[in-house]
């Protein structure tokens, strides 16, 4: 095995020769069978990631101003259970949230934008959900999606508002549920947030807001809101007309220019770490930020000169004040009863010029901030903010190689680099799709973390595509002479597995690849992990709807010279384990039932009669396995 085709640990699926331990894994040690494996594929994510405050649905309840559209918004809420406000600079987020306050939801929650529509579960009665998908590339669901979501909803008595960018990302199922939003008058909105920001300069305040700043009345509520709060700056004396004016004209991007000359370099960190990670919680944006600093101090003195900042040199009111930014306390989205801290700009759009201007014009640091932004603690923690973090310098900032970091991430050995190249190459595919289809291509015949890459990628394309062309390209890798790709393509497939509509036609390509030449390693490894060989709770559901398959697979994955002693050391442990371990006793029953689906003496004899005919020498092993499997069987226990 070379250097460019070491097997990352977490997917060391495929048995490489014959070992009587069952541990034939390439480079791997043996107790990685019966502990159990992580294929390296990202988590399933929360599905609530924020829960609004009292204050904030007092505010909302308070100080809003509707638009003409509102009153349609609401109508369609009410009948369906289901909104899509769409409308760019028109208060989206704001609107939703107003529009489930008055629609009676016990709590306002933000759905995690980065679960496919088509997989949220676990609805709670009474809760409003705002799922706010703005800035995604191309449709976010489908018709399936979106009526399966629907149908939750009714179920569960809550309500759902989708936020999105265009009504062109929208199914022609779930038009009638879209209603295009139009700004709110610009005056009602800054007059709104005036009678929440002050009341004892609020006379000064008007006068400032209505005379000098003039604001037109199609400006969008971001900016009138800026205008009310910089109306209150002045009436309270903490800022000249001229210099407000100056501000609420600048546009953001000349802003965070000026804003970030005046930082030292820790509030740069920290501004750097907002920007990526803005309404994250807070306690884990400062402990990055100050990775970061660490990161870039030790770049520019060494690590023989590195020293941390004093401790108590600066406070967190400082710090934040400095940077522009905030935090709201809020309920903890898992824990009930206790409390976290977000983090955000006081801003809006100052997290993407920030992250633009910090990588634009700062070269020398590019390598910290970047080797910052890609470990693999941030990756699987934040993988969705490093995503769209990649995107952002990938579209927004001018390079002759675009796609530098990109092929960084994919030259990698972790899956998790492959799975963020992978992920960040989706999100490029709608827009630039010949770019996203000269890289796969390119990467399909490249070294073998590369064509792993294009595994993840194929993976990904599953749940929009049709099964047979993600199918297709697997088997295409799965020809490789490479190991990585090898084990990334059966990690794949067992993640496809996991989608029920999948499986019969999922598991008909695998028994066909047993058979194939050119890609058996790979079928086979499949049939060891989906049998239950090799322990994976996947094999417990299928075992139960697709039986017949399993029994086709299992008897290859034993009759197979390649997998014949793994499958065999499997039966032999679970057999020694299983009046002591009732887990191995359960599997053990299990494959069982597949290899001898007669349970009779003369089943098991036919059994241990088509194995010994091509292994005789081993036909003991067999023979053993289902005679304790039949004794399992007439246990009282089991037999009640």
């Amino acid at each position: 095995m070379s250097d460019e085709d070491e097997v990352p640990d977490d997917l060391r699926l495929i048995p490489t020769h014959n070992h009587a331990s069952g541990g034939a894994f390439q480079g791997v040690q043996a107790g990685v069978v019966t502990g159990g494996v992580h294929f390296g594929v990202t988590a399933e994510q929360e599905l609530v990631v924020l829960r609004a405050t009292e204050a904030e649905l007092d505010d909302v309840r308070r100080h809003f101003e509707p638009t003409d559209r509102y009153a349609s918004a609401r109508r369609v809420l009410r009948e369906h259970g289901v909104v899509v406000l769409t409308g760019p600079g028109t208060g989206r987020s704001y609107t939703a949230r107003r529009l489930l306050v008055d629609i009676g939801a016990d709590e306002v929650v933000e759905a995690n934008p980065v679960r496919a529509l088509g997989t949220f579960a676990g609805l709670e009665t009474g809760t409003g959900y705002v799922w706010d998908v703005r800035g995604a590339a191309g449709d976010r669901f489908d018709r399936a999606e979106f009526e399966r979501v629907s149908r939750l909803v009714r179920a569960a008595a809550c309500h759902l508002v989708i936020v999105l960018d265009t009504p062109d990302q929208v199914p022609g199922a779930a038009r009638e549920h879209v209603v295009r939003l139009t700004a709110p008058p610009a005056a009602g909105v800054a007059r709104a947030e005036l009678d929440r920001l002050c009341r004892e300069d609020l006379d000064r305040a008007v006068t400032t807001l209505e005379g000098e700043f003039a604001l037109e009345g199609d400006a969008a509520p971001e900016k009138a809101v800026r205008a009310a709060r910089l109306a209150v700056r002045v009436a309270r004396g903490q800022l000249g007309c001229e210099e407000a004016l100056r501000e609420l004209r600048e546009d953001v991007e000349h802003a965070v220019e000026r804003h970030l000359a005046k930082q030292s370099d820790l509030q740069l960190a920290l501004s750097f770490a907002v920007a990526l990670l803005e309404n994250q919680p807070y306690d884990e944006v400062m402990a990055q930020a100050l990775l970061l600093d660490d990161a870039l101090r030790r770049a520019q003195v060494g690590e023989d000169e590195f020293r941390r900042n004093p401790c108590f040199a600066t406070s967190k009111g400082q710090l934040l004040d400095a940077v522009g930014a905030a935090t709201t306390v809020r309920a903890h989205p898992v824990h009930p009863r206790l409390r976290e801290e977000t983090v955000h700009f006081t801003r809006q759009g100052w997290a993407g010029a920030v992250l633009r201007r910090l990588w634009r014009e700062y070269p020398l640091a590019q390598e910290v901030l970047w080797g910052w932004m890609r470990a693999r603690a941030m990756i699987r923690r934040f993988h969705e903010p490093v995503l769209r973090a990649v995107v952002t310098i990938v579209t927004e900032i001018p390079a002759h190689d675009p796609l530098r970091l990109v092929e960084d991430l994919a030259r990698k050995q972790a899956a998790d680099h492959q799975q963020l190249a992978a992920a960040v190459v989706a999100r490029l595919e709608e827009r630039y799709g010949e770019l996203a289809e000269n890289t796969v291509e390119s990467w399909s015949r490249g070294t073998a973390y590369q064509q792993a890459t294009v595994v993840w990628f194929s993976l990904g394309q599953a749940s929009t595509r049709p099964l047979d062309d993600c199918l297709r390209r697997l088997e295409i890798i799965a020809r490789s002479d490479k190991w990585t790709p090898r084990n990334a393509v059966v990690a794949a497939v067992l993640q496809l597995l996991r989608v029920e509509e999948h499986r019969t036609r999922v598991l008909d390509v695998v028994t066909a690849w047993t058979t194939n030449r050119r890609v058996a390693k790979v079928g086979l490894a499949v049939a060891m992990w989906a049998t239950g060989y090799y322990p994976h709770d996947l094999a417990e559901e299928l075992v139960v709807t697709h039986a017949d398959r399993l029994a086709v697979l299992a008897g290859r994955a034993l009759m197979d010279p390649e997998t014949r002693d793994p499958a065999l050391a499997c039966l032999e442990t679970l057999a020694d384990e299983a009046w002591l371990k009732p887990a191995s006793a359960d599997r053990l029953l299990v494959l069982a039932n597949l290899l001898a689906p007669e349970s009779t003496w003369l089943g098991r004899r036919k059994a241990v009669a088509v194995f010994a005919a091509v292994h005789p020498a081993q036909q003991n092993t067999l023979r053993n396995a289902l005679r304790v499997a039949r004794r399992l069987r007439t246990r009282p226990e089991q037999a009640g």
